[in-house]
């Protein structure tokens, strides 16, 4: 069962990888990712199950950690220190979240992200359509 399981899963990740079309592409996918954990977290929290909210949590942590680790500051000058500023203050959001089950930070979070999707993907838009 574990096989199939694990089958399934990389077919799943080939698709996604195999659908992108624009360099933006992964980064919307993993603020996407991150607002879908952060939802199953709020839900884990208002049913009390410590566990899976722990893992959602963890989830939407390591992917904004993997996208503060990808900032180039010397290259993206302000608008990479923003976002590293804006990362920084969103991990520690969700450390303060998962320990008091506060549902409102990551809901504030969660908003957040919504907004940087919102963003990157217009500019994506934009980006697509002057070529």
């Amino acid at each position: 069962m574990l096989c199939s399981k694990q089958q399934a899963l990389y077919a799943y990740t080939q698709t996604r990888i195999s659908s992108i079309e624009h360099p933006l592409d992964p980064i919307i996918m993993l603020y996407e990712s991150s607002i879908e954990a952060l939802g199953k977290a709020v839900e884990a929290i208002r049913e009390k199950d410590i566990q899976r909210k722990i893992r959602y949590i963890d989830k939407a942590i390591a992917i904004l950690e993997g996208l503060l680790s990808s900032l180039n500051t010397e290259v993206g000058g302000e608008i990479a220190l923003n976002l590293q500023e804006l990362y920084l203050y969103m991990i520690k959001e969700l450390t303060t979240a998962n320990i008091k089950n506060d549902t409102a930070k990551v809901e504030h979070v969660t908003t957040l992200l919504k907004e940087l999707k919102e963003a990157w993907t217009q500019i994506r838009l934009e980006f697509k359509s002057n070529q």
